[in-house]
């Protein structure tokens, strides 16, 4: 399933990590690295390598934070918005190709299922 989702993005020179970074993030909205790391489930190293790589490519914005300035604050940039609204209707349209032979109620139990799973492991 991830092959189909990169390949999905793959155009757009997005991959599916950094399409989990670009969902969190706003333009109006300051993320601080440590709350992007927690949203997309990644070490904050990981998260620093892949919010660089968005940087290079001018979809991320990276500000010091005033009251920290060990911290950043991250936003997505006028390119990085506009990637993001393009971006969301694929995103929508690959999910329901790929959920297409469920059902509402299947839907409802894969969820709850998937939530269970990552409850158990949340804090390891």
């Amino acid at each position: 399933m991830n092959n189909f989702f990169t390949k999905k993005l793959k155009q757009y020179e997005v991959t599916p990590d950094q399409w989990g970074i670009i969902c969190v993030l706003d333009g109006e909205r300051a993320t601080s690295q440590k709350e992007l790391a927690e949203a997309i489930d990644r070490d904050q190293t990981t998260v620093v390598r892949m919010i660089y790589s968005l940087e290079k490519k001018g979809i991320v914005k990276r500000i010091q934070n005033d009251s920290d300035k060990r911290s950043h604050n991250l936003f997505l940039s006028d390119k990085g918005m506009g990637l993001k609204i393009k971006l969301l209707p694929i995103v929508k349209a690959a999910h329901d190709y790929v959920t297409k032979n469920l059902s509402k109620e299947e839907l409802l139990v894969l969820h709850a299922l998937l939530d269970k799973l990552y409850s158990s492991v949340k804090y390891e």
